[in-house]
């Protein structure tokens, strides 16, 4: 919940931005929003460990990993982190059980000076010191001491990477260009032609929400507060 009235998308939170997405799901009919655009088990390591008021909100800039042996995929040109686009919150995608990190403190460097605005990581990070001495937003599912080089390496750039599923919860797909907001609460994807519905659901949710928050504070009971503002 949010209390900053008419706030536009980047204070929202991302459980507002989930619960946005679901009553879109349901009112405009899109099964594919099964997910409510949320990436499950994705944590906040930097600047804290899934604490502090850190959100981030951006276009996803993509990047697909593969392991190394797979010398089939195709090869970027150049290095992924040569070509960030300032602005953007970058998506890395790892294949399922590798125990390498695919972003250091190296590449938290190249992002800054290429002004992304975090990373978001379907699998594992290191340098967590260096990240957090950097204050650059780092999402991913875990940590490990081994680099990528033997491991896995980049394959393509701004394609659908689909983001390793739960087993209680649908895998979600994030296209280049698609919205991600991140915080201490978790990750949601908003696919970019419902940006404007969802902050319009959002700005109406977190009104409801406030004063939801109000009554509670005063002494209402959930039942009672519940039925009269949200019906």
């Amino acid at each position: 919940m949010t209390n900053i009235n008419n706030a536009p998308l980047p204070f929202f939170s991302s459980c507002d931005v989930a619960d946005a997405l679901q009553v879109l799901r349901k009112s405009d009919n899109l099964p594919d929003l099964e997910s409510a655009g949320y990436v499950p088990d994705i944590h906040l390591w930097s600047p804290l460990f899934e604490a502090g008021n850190t959100r981030v909100f951006g276009p996803a800039y993509t990047v697909e990993m593969v392991p190394i042996t797979n010398t089939s995929a195709p090869k970027l040109s150049e290095h992924f982190a040569d070509t960030i686009p300032e602005g953007s919150v970058i998506c890395i995608s790892q294949p399922e059980n590798m125990v390498n990190a695919v972003w250091g403190g190296l590449m938290t460097a190249r992002a800054q000076i290429r002004g992304a605005l975090g990373v978001v990581v379907d699998g594992r990070i290191r340098d967590l010191n260096e990240q957090r001495e950097a204050g650059f937003p780092v999402f991913a599912r875990t940590t490990s001491i081994m680099g990528a080089g033997d491991h896995t390496r980049a394959s393509r750039i701004n394609v659908p990477i689909t983001m390793q599923p739960n087993k209680d919860h649908p895998a979600v797909t994030i296209h280049a260009g698609d919205y991600v907001v991140a915080d201490a609460d978790g990750v949601v994807v908003i696919p970019k032609d419902l940006l404007a519905k969802v902050e319009a659901q959002c700005k109406k949710a977190t009104a409801i929400d406030d004063q939801c928050m109000a009554a509670l504070k005063d002494g209402e009971g959930i039942a009672v507060t519940f039925k009269k503002y949200r019906g």
